[in-house]
């Protein structure tokens, strides 16, 4: 069995216009992530807070962290040449000028600027699918090219709940109820299925080169079962939202954690096999751990509610789980492995920038876990000191990768 500690990412040290797109990358999701922090602290006297700092995480940090990191894992998966510097670079400009626009549009109520950047976006990651598909056409067979698959049906619910999204935006007509059950699709289809299916297809390779051990014979068969019933599962309870048809919906939810389980027998079985014990180990597995517990709240919550309407107000508590627990601390475990990797240039880089990313990990993680607990848990929705401790938790790593991007080996 071939020995993939490597990794995908094996060689990527920034070299020339490579090491400028990671940099410019990581630059932008550092500070959609600082401006979700200053938004989420600011509290009140930011009107429409809530939507904006969950949308600079979900819409800002993570898309393009997966648009990125997805095109790079699919490139060395199917052996295939990464996208040239300038053509990356005008990608993630034009992406982050979409994202931009979508935000400020949607949040000082300007319709025509959020269509103008939801239709930029989606040009973006339109194309983005569009390249991974032709790769997919042209590669030879791979043990883990099914992986690329993950992502291009994530892109495909980042398109239609953007479509969603816009129309909420310039109103529904009609009553409430179907407002809120076009609203819940649109969440579910972003959250499950762009980032969701992102991180899902992630972590069959991902996982493994974390934990520095081995991939487990059968985790092909894991990629191959586990897609249909969570692209196509998320489809049909997308779908029952969107029309308030509940038994389709939770139909729907059924089949998607039932991908999901089939998805995570490798996860777990690595773990098993090498318990995680780094920083970036601990916040991964941890983050797949609150996805778990957001999908069967959700199942379990949709089949209490007597209307698909009902779920919205049900789905509240499930925020920070699906925010900070699995969306925020995914990604934040992500970037303490991948950072040194990219911008170490070596071992010795690599351990040094190391050292900077997990200084304090464990109480950091700690408190992260403890606050998404007490908020999902508590009583009266945890209260302050839930954020408290998941913010300072999570934030405390945004002046720590600062320091690693900038650190005198990284630059050169």
């Amino acid at each position: 069995m071939p020995d993939t500690r490597a990794g995908p990412l094996a060689g990527a040290g920034p070299r020339g216009g490579r090491g400028r797109r990671h940099l410019l990358v990581a630059g932008f999701v550092l500070a959609y992530l600082g401006a979700g922090a200053v938004v989420l602290a600011m509290g009140d006297r930011v009107a429409g807070g809530g939507w904006l700092a969950l949308h600079l995480v979900l819409l800002g940090a993570a898309t393009n962290a997966i648009v990125v990191w997805s095109e790079h894992f699919a490139a060395a998966l199917l052996r295939a040449p990464p996208a040239g510097g300038r053509v990356a670079a005008a990608r993630a400009l034009a992406l982050n000028l979409g994202i931009l626009a979508v935000l400020g549009g949607v949040h000082g109520g300007r319709t025509a600027l959020a269509a103008a950047g939801a239709c930029l976006a989606g040009v973006v990651v339109l194309g983005h699918a569009l390249m991974l598909a032709t790769r997919i056409g042209r590669s030879l067979p791979s043990r883990l090219g099914g992986t690329v698959w993950f992502y291009l049906a994530a892109a495909a619910a980042l398109l239609a709940g953007m479509g969603i999204g816009l129309w909420l935006a310039g109103g529904v007509p009609g009553s409430a109820d179907a407002y809120l059950a076009l609203r819940l699709a649109h969440v579910h289809l972003n959250v499950l299925g762009w980032v969701g299916l992102a991180v899902v297809g992630t972590q069959f390779t991902l996982w493994p080169t974390v934990l520095r051990t081995r991939m487990l014979p059968g985790v092909e068969r894991a990629v191959r079962w586990s897609l249909p019933p969570l692209a196509g599962g998320l489809a049909v309870a997308a779908t029952g939202l969107a029309t308030q048809h509940r038994l389709v919906a939770l139909a729907g939810l059924v089949a998607y954690a039932a991908g999901l389980g089939v998805a995570l027998v490798p996860f777990v079985r690595t773990a098993l096999r090498r318990p995680p014990h780094t920083a970036a180990a601990w916040m991964l597995g941890a983050g797949m751990a609150w996805l778990v517990v957001a999908v069967v709240a959700d199942l379990a919550a949709l089949a209490a509610s007597q209307r698909v309407a009902d779920l919205d107000g049900r789905l509240t508590r499930l925020v920070p789980a699906v925010a900070a627990g699995f969306a925020l601390q995914t990604l934040t475990g992500a970037l303490t492995y991948l950072l040194p990797v990219v911008f170490g240039r070596g071992a010795s880089g690599n351990r040094r920038l190391t050292g900077i990313l997990e200084l304090g990990w464990r109480p950091r993680v700690a408190a992260v876990n403890l606050g998404v607990l007490v908020l999902v848990a508590g009583p009266a929705g945890g209260g302050p000191a839930g954020w408290w401790l998941a913010g300072v938790g999570l934030g405390s790593f945004l002046p720590l990768a600062a320091a690693a991007i900038t650190f005198p080996g990284a630059r050169r």
